[in-house]
Formats: C-alpha cells, sequence, structure tokens
C-alpha cells in the first residue's frame, strides 16, 4: 500500500466514524431533556410523599432520626452528603456548588459537604476523610480518573456512591445512564435512584510475572488494557479534549493505526493458554463507549466476568476491519485478505504476557509500561447510585 493509498483510507475511516458519532451525538441529546424532565417529576413526587408521611409525626421522627445516626441511615434516608470534587473539571465551582446544594437541601434535606481533590492526592484522601466523617453519600464530581479513585475507597464498603460526570469520556455514567452535562440533573438522579451493587475490577502489572504478583492492585469500573489504546489516550492532545471532548480520541488514535503486533499469550482460570498477535487487549468491565457505541456486548456491571478483547492488525485496511467488527460484531470479512484479528473471552480473572513492555492504561488513566498483566473481577463491592429506571447491568 503507497503511501497516497494508505492516507486516504484512514481519511475516509476518520470521516465516516465522526460522521456517524456526530449523529449519534445528536440524537441523544434530545433524548436527554425527555430523561431530565422525568427525573425531576420523579423528584418532586418522592419529596411530596416524604411530606405527607412526615405530617403529624415529630416524635416518630425524632426516635427515627435518634436510631438513624446509630444504624447509618440504613433506612435509605441521607444525613451528609459528600461532594469530592474535582475543580479543574468546572470553570465555576462556586455555581457548581450552589446549585448541588441546592438540589440536595430541597430533595433530601440533607448536608453536604464539598472534598476538594488536588494535583497531589485527585481523590482517594478526600474519600477516606468524607467517610470518617460520615457520609452517606459520597459523589464523584469528576471525570474518570476522579471516579476510579473514589471508588477505589468505597469499594467493599456500605457508603453509598454516586456519580456527577465532568469529564471527557464519562464512560461509567455512560453506561449506567447518569445525565451528562447537567450538575444538578445528576445531582437529582442520584438522590432520587437506587442502589445498585456493581462489580469492580482489579489490575496488577509488572515486568515480570514475580513483580505483577507483588504489586499493588489498582481498581477499575470500565475498561483497562494496554498496547494501541493506551498509546491512543497517551497521544490525545488534552487541549483538543478540552475543545471537542472525547472526538478527540479519534485523532489520537490515528497515530497507532499503523503500529506493529506483539506475541501475546492470555492465562485463563483454568490454566488454558492461547497465543496471539496482537496490537492491543482490552479488560472490559462495562462495554458501552462514547457515542453509543458497544465495545464488549458482553460486559455488564453486574455479572461477576470482566469481557475481554484481544485485537491485532496490519495497516489501515486492517484498522478498518476490526473497526467494523466493533460496530457490528457479527461482521467478519469475507472478500480481500484477512488483515486483523479479534477474539474474546468472558472470564473471572485473566493473565497476559507480552514479550515487548507496552503501555497501560486504567479506565482512560495511562500508568506505566508492562509485560505481565493479572486481572480479577470483585463482584457486587460497589454500593453505586444509578437512575430511577435504569436496570444499571447492560454495558
Amino acid at each position: 500500500m503507497d503511501l497516497t493509498l494508505l492516507l486516504l483510507s484512514i481519511a475516509s475511516m476518520v470521516t465516516a466514524i465522526v460522521t456517524i458519532v456526530l449523529l449519534v451525538v445528536v440524537l441523544r441529546r434530545l433524548g436527554r431533556h425527555r430523561r431530565e424532565l422525568a427525573v425531576l417529576k420523579a423528584a418532586a413526587q418522592r419529596h411530596e410523599a416524604r411530606e405527607q408521611g412526615q405530617h403529624g409525626a415529630e416524635t416518630a421522627e425524632t426516635a427515627e432520626k435518634d436510631d438513624s445516626e446509630g444504624r447509618g441511615a440504613d433506612d435509605g434516608s441521607l444525613r451528609r452528603v459528600a461532594i469530592v470534587l474535582n475543580p479543574s473539571k468546572f470553570s465555576e465551582t462556586d455555581s457548581f456548588r450552589r446549585k448541588v446544594t441546592d438540589v440536595v437541601e430541597r430533595i433530601e434535606g440533607a448536608e453536604t459537604v464539598f472534598y476538594e481533590t488536588t494535583i497531589d492526592d485527585p481523590g482517594k484522601g478526600q474519600t477516606e476523610q468524607a467517610v470518617a466523617d460520615g457520609a452517606d453519600l459520597v459523589m464523584a464530581a469528576g471525570g474518570d480518573g476522579t471516579v476510579r479513585l473514589v471508588a477505589s475507597v468505597l469499594a467493599g464498603t456500605d457508603t453509598r456512591m454516586g456519580i456527577i460526570p465532568a469529564g471527557t469520556g464519562n464512560l461509567l455514567a455512560r453506561n449506567v445512564e447518569i445525565p451528562l452535562e447537567d450538575p444538578a440533573a445528576a445531582m437529582v438522579a442520584a438522590l432520587t435512584g437506587h442502589d445498585h451493587q456493581v462489580d469492580v475490577g482489579w489490575l496488577r502489572v509488572g515486568d515480570s510475572a514475580a513483580a505483577a504478583r507483588s504489586a499493588e492492585r489498582q481498581i477499575f469500573l470500565v475498561i483497562a488494557g494496554f498496547g494501541a489504546d493506551a498509546e491512543m489516550i497517551g497521544y490525545t492532545d488534552p487541549e483538543m479534549k478540552k475543545r471537542i471532548g472525547w472526538i478527540a480520541y479519534i485523532f489520537g488514535g490515528i497515530r497507532t493505526v499503523l503500529g506493529r503486533s506483539v506475541d501475546v499469550v492470555v492465562q485463563l482460570p483454568d490454566e488454558s493458554r492461547h497465543a496471539h498477535k496482537a496490537r492491543t487487549v482490552l479488560l472490559g468491565n462495562v462495554g458501552k463507549l462514547p457515542g453509543g457505541f458497544v465495545l464488549m456486548p458482553d460486559a455488564t456491571i453486574d455479572n461477576g466476568r470482566l469481557e475481554v478483547v484481544v485485537a491485532g492488525w496490519r495497516g489501515a485496511a486492517g484498522f478498518s476491519q476490526v473497526a467494523a467488527q466493533v460496530m457490528n460484531p457479527k461482521l467478519i470479512p469475507k472478500y480481500g485478505p484477512k488483515l486483523s484479528t479479534m477474539e474474546r473471552y468472558l472470564t473471572t480473572g485473566i493473565r497476559v504476557i507480552t514479550t515487548k513492555p507496552q503501555p497501560v492504561q486504567l479506565d482512560g488513566d495511562t500508568d506505566v509500561e508492562a509485560t505481565h498483566l493479572i486481572a480479577t473481577v470483585d463482584p457486587g463491592v460497589l454500593r453505586l447510585r444509578v437512575p430511577e429506571g435504569t436496570g444499571g447491568t447492560k454495558g
């Protein structure tokens, strides 16, 4: 393939993807307003029902309050809502604070406390402090990185977690249908929603099997992996992400198209081993991408499994075959040379070994390079607030 043909292939592929993406975005935004109206209506009905139930029962209310303080409000009521806020994701933090506080006061009548993240501590310490201060609900206000660090503290506890999405991908929020681009609506959805026990993934990496086994495990809630996907994230311009959002990843991904596959060995819990030539290995806890694309149809947030995609390709033509299979998993090239491979596994854990160090990413945060990955899933350990009417199961 000469240079001109290669550039034309890449340009046509990018144009097609961007066109489809923009169409999906427009359609999704039209439906967002209908969902927000339904959420606000549900909030008003809940508030009215609470006032009617409390009328003439001051003594019972006092006893219930005293009891909830001892039980941590296990009856579903909230006394303290903590907001772990990444200020870099909001242009006007004062306005954000006022809107969220007003929503909490009007709907729940609870106290709202804010904990701002810093460069040195991007969310973990703030979440620990919020729990120590007695928060019944901890909201992660930021991107997928903030969500991931808040969840790393709350996984395995009874403290509820909610999300106010404000990042580029907002992948977990998309997968459980939390309102995007509207902090007040996201806060309403958390207060009027229901608890859903969801899975989390854990990843350990290293430059040898022993190093990976002894490494500190790191949480992921959406997709972890290494190879081309981590390269794409690393290549994406931060300023472009601020201007055009997740579409910037498409342009960052162009540079990954021409890379070479490496030898990869996948080991499953039954000790079976599978050899592949791959450009990327993806470990999915959920599978829906921005724009409505479903990369991993069997990756659901509460099935106790990870869906693993091992993909390899040669050049732009091979990548276009992989992209076609992402849009339609049943679409396998019938004509012309087969320039790509894609294998899928549904598993409770996996070990991945490569012959050459590859960059690693967890929910969009690039980490280090590694040759050995060990991934497991922890079923139902995170108590996540999802919007009423959302199953919260499909990826």
